[in-house]
């Protein structure tokens, strides 16, 4: 006789970039598993790939390319699935601003907001007949170019990475046909006015930011809790 088996809910919510429903199921232990050891490594690529690992299990949905969707989709999914597999807290150690000193609390991911700019176009135009099709960064992207020291750099690689197509009144280009000094070169020959409505596309990607006022035991004041980095919802 087999053993009896679980039965697992399922549940669903809407994709930041596209509203495009997605079905999912919380973690089993064997998800845990693998998000706990790829944690204890302190290694970013184990640790991405158990992200990415965990949320091809637990997708329902098909057709789903979980390494094709926007960063911040992915983010907001692995933390979704998180809530509603482990709960809705999450344990981080904080400092206090007034003795400079460590305390631990429970923040509620409840309290995680999505700031979304209204009408954000994808269609940049360059020139009357040139323009670009971009598209938003992958979570991969993101987290690889997360310690780039020099602003610039990291912005053209995001940049780069995140062009679609480019076209002009006869053709339209693929990136991958090209170089990245090609694309670079590209870039810097283009007017700034140009240049800064690509980037201000790239500075208007929705964010997931989460906000929380505790307690300090310390000085016994308020103190404001602001995480922005992915990352910082696994310590």
């Amino acid at each position: 006789m087999p053993l009896p088996k679980v039965e697992t809910p399922t549940y669903e919510l809407s994709l930041i970039s596209n509203d495009k429903k997605i079905k999912y199921r919380p973690f089993l232990v064997k998800e845990e598993k693998i998000l706990l050891l790829a944690l204890e490594t302190e290694d970013k690529k184990q640790i991405i790939d158990a992200i990415y690992q965990i949320l091809e299990n637990c997708i329902l949905t098909e057709s789903v390319d979980i390494k094709d969707i926007a960063s911040f989709d992915v983010e907001y999914l692995f933390l979704k699935i998180r809530e509603k597999s482990l709960g809705e807290t999450i344990d981080v150690r904080v400092t206090c601003p007034e003795t400079n000193k460590l305390f631990d609390v429970s923040l509620n991911i409840s309290n995680l907001k999505i700031i979304k700019t209204q009408d954000l176009n994808n269609d940049i135009k360059i020139t009357n007949k040139i323009g670009m099709i971009m598209k938003y960064p992958t979570f991969l992207l993101m987290q690889t170019l997360i310690n780039e020291e020099n602003p610039i750099a990291r912005t053209f690689k995001i940049i780069m990475n995140c062009i679609e197509t480019i076209y002009d009144e006869n053709t339209t280009y693929n990136p991958k046909d090209f170089s990245e000094k090609e694309l670079q070169e590209f870039l810097e020959s283009m007017p700034q006015e140009a240049f800064e409505k690509i980037n201000n596309f790239y500075e208007s990607f929705p964010k997931l930011v989460f906000e929380q006022t505790v307690i300090s035991p310390h000085s016994k004041k308020e103190v404001k809790v602001r995480l922005d980095e992915f990352m910082d919802f696994l310590d």
